[in-house]
């Protein structure tokens, strides 16, 4: 994987025991400090780790603790466009996981193809984590830190990508890839880390207790039973000895060696130490000997030089902090150039002062000969019995009743002529929009600006008209003569605003992706057969 840009960020490893505090040295990615969850006055401590020992950069949290939640799920591509399918996605990631706050999809690569009862689907996995504790007091000592917040991920979907470009450099010279691999690594932050991939997506992950001094053939031993209970887990998968099996143990020589020889599994096997597993994929590891067996630097250098994660995970906590942020860096970009464009318009706003000042007196001195003939004008009208100001005022009356005018008979003859003889709506309501409330301030504003664009008026009424479908219906054909009949509304009344509010009800098809924490219950989702076209605007269609 190459990056065009390799930014130097402050990487925050949220373990279950401790807070591990990853940034760039002279000597590349290293750990600066473990700091314990319940080490009095943890937010203060951390906070003044980044703002002084890191330098104040930009932090990328990883949280690698044991409670990830993941789920598999099938999406059928038609139906439904670009912005309701968000809304769609929104609201499934929100069924899958209620219970939490942070979560986020990722599409893969995989597609169910389409048959005679499903059609073409996509595959994406809906991950979510809880507000923790500990993801409570990282957040606070992010905030205190004042430094940009880059994201907030998880290790094991941010390092699926390392796994592929690792076993793609392994494999250089042999004639057949292996569609699925194996990334095993013990992590100092707790445990022992698998992550599989199949074709590059993320398939599975686990993270099992694994003693902190084990190396050799004990660690071995240890790591052999884990690896066995992985690969029970992909023959559930669809894994088969003819795809191809890559194994990458990141380790120290003595314990890699030891796993090679008690690994009874058909695959291509690879250890490497990380400053080795660095080293193949371009990246700078600090080589301290008390990290050699470990591979967290390894996943902290990988996921701190991207330029875009893979899935940054949402909540309102994680907004809080990275939008005010992110918006006060690009802020301070454009100040520099809008500062330079200001000294520009005021040196030629200078000059058009100049001449507005003469053209203006020019025009008032137009103006008040103009008031001196329209007074005569009136004067001589009066004379002649001609009421001038009943007359306008008289027009600005019918006018403003023109204006407010629903035409009832005219829209449903045209919903008519748009229905046809197979459809029908169930209940029609139209009903009056009352104008927003304007203050007193905002009035005055508004009637002292000169030379501004008109608003757009707002609508004067609002139609909604309901549709209701049998449970027989194809959603797709049901969705497709929602939206026909939407545009025929608006070819027949091309001066009204006609939207689709409500489609027909969408697929749902989930299945679990396995992983060493989360057990979730699928949900049944309550059919909706009903859609709803709303039509807006002011005046006659």
């Amino acid at each position: 994987m190459s990056f065009l840009f390799s930014p130097k960020r402050t990487v925050l490893l949220i373990a279950d025991e401790a807070l591990h505090i990853y940034a760039h040295s002279a000597k590349g990615m290293r750990l600066i400090e473990v700091t314990p969850w319940d080490s009095p006055d943890f937010v203060r401590s951390v906070a003044g780790v980044i703002s002084k020992e890191c330098g104040g950069r930009s932090i990328l949290i990883l949280n690698d603790m044991v409670e990830q939640h993941y789920r598999k799920e099938k999406v059928p591509r038609g139906g439904v466009g670009f912005f309701d399918r968000a809304t769609i996605m929104n609201r499934k990631l929100k069924m899958a996981f209620p219970a939490y706050n942070i979560r986020a999809s990722l599409i893969l690569k995989e597609k169910m193809k389409a048959t005679g009862r499903a059609p073409l689907s996509d595959i994406y996995i809906f991950v979510a984590v809880p507000e923790s504790e500990q993801f409570r007091k990282t957040m606070a000592a992010a905030r205190q830190s004042l430094a940009p917040l880059s994201g907030f991920c998880l290790l094991p979907v941010e390092s699926a990508d390392m796994v592929q470009a690792l076993s793609a450099k392994l494999a250089k010279g042999r004639t057949k890839k292996a569609q699925w691999s194996v990334l095993v690594a013990h992590h100092k932050a707790g445990g022992l880390r698998q992550i599989v991939t199949k074709n590059g997506d993320l398939a599975l992950t686990r993270m099992t207790p694994l003693q902190p001094d084990l190396i050799g053939e004990a660690w071995a031993r240890h790591v052999t039973q884990e690896f066995k209970a992985t690969m029970s887990y992909l023959a559930r998968f669809g894994y088969q000895p003819e795809d191809g099996l890559d194994v990458i143990a990141i380790t120290e020589p003595s314990s890699g060696e030891a796993l090679e020889t008690l690994l009874q599994q058909e695959c291509t096997y690879n250890t490497l130490t990380t400053q080795e597993a660095g080293r193949l994929l371009g990246l700078s590891v600090a080589p301290e000997n008390a990290l050699k067996q470990y591979a967290d630097p390894l996943h902290a250098a990988w996921a701190a030089r991207k330029s875009s994660f893979t899935l940054p995970m949402k909540s309102a906590v994680i907004d809080q902090i990275s939008k005010p942020r992110k918006a006060s860096a690009f802020i301070s970009l454009i100040l520099l150039g809008f500062a330079a464009f200001l000294g520009y318009q005021a040196f030629t706003g200078f000059q058009r002062i100049v001449e507005i000042e003469s053209e203006s007196d020019g025009l008032r001195s137009q103006q008040s000969q103009l008031d001196v003939q329209y007074q005569k004008e009136l004067k001589r009208k009066e004379a002649l019995g001609f009421d001038v100001n009943l007359i306008q005022n008289s027009i600005i009356v019918h006018d403003t009743l023109e204006r407010e005018r629903i035409d009832v008979l005219g829209i449903l003859s045209k919903t008519g002529q748009a229905l046809g003889q197979d459809l029908r709506f169930d209940r029609i309501t139209i009903e009056k929009v009352s104008p927003p409330v304007q203050s007193k301030s905002a009035a005055r504003a508004k009637k002292g600006a000169k030379n501004k664009t008109p608003e757009p008026k707002a609508p004067d009424f609002a139609v909604s008209m309901h549709m209701t479908y049998p449970s027989t219906i194809d959603i797709d054909k049901g969705n497709q003569e929602v939206r026909d009949l939407r545009d025929r509304l608006q070819a027949l009344m091309p001066g009204l605003k006609v939207e689709v509010t409500k489609f027909l009800k969408d697929y749902e098809y989930i299945e679990e992706l396995v992983v060493q924490s989360g057990n979730f219950k699928d949900k049944a989702v309550q059919q909706d057969f009903i859609a709803e076209i709303r039509i807006t605007g002011g005046g006659a269609p």
